[in-house]
């Protein structure tokens, strides 16, 4: 999901102004801060992933919370110092990530993405379940 949001936010900026690194890397700060939060959230709820299967809730609850995750991150990150200060000069390419097309975007992105390796993982098990079969009959 990391990979999806990255790719939206790289577009994202590339069409609406110039991507320079600078802008690129600090933008990139807020997913790889999520992704890092998820991380630590899943180590908290070890069922949050599929240890055995990708079904169907998770391809669509993994994006929410990441997505979800992303908004918080976002928040925290523009929200230094007191509540009626700006936001840095510098770390203004995080307010990418208070696009709503954005983070709807990532969120498609991410279900596309978990939909599709589910797939790929559902035939891969059907393949070596035949494999199995054809094993045993031999």
């Amino acid at each position: 999901m990391l990979l999806c949001a990255a790719g939206a936010c790289l577009s994202h900026i590339w069409k609406n102004g110039p991507l320079t690194l600078d802008i690129a890397g600090i933008a990139l700060l807020v997913p790889v801060s999520s992704a890092l939060l998820f991380v630590c959230i899943s180590l908290g709820v070890p069922d949050l992933y599929a240890v055995n299967s990708l079904r169907f809730p998770l391809n669509l609850t993994l994006p929410a919370i990441y997505v979800a995750s992303l908004m918080l991150t976002m928040t925290l990150i523009s929200r230094v110092g007191l509540s009626i200060t700006r936001i840095p000069d510098k770390l203004a390419a995080i307010n990418v990530w208070a696009s709503g097309w954005l983070l709807g975007s990532t969120f498609v992105a991410g279900v596309v993405c978990l939909s599709i390796l589910g797939i790929l993982e559902h035939d891969r098990k059907r393949e070596e379940g035949e494999d199995r079969g054809l094993r045993v009959e031999d």
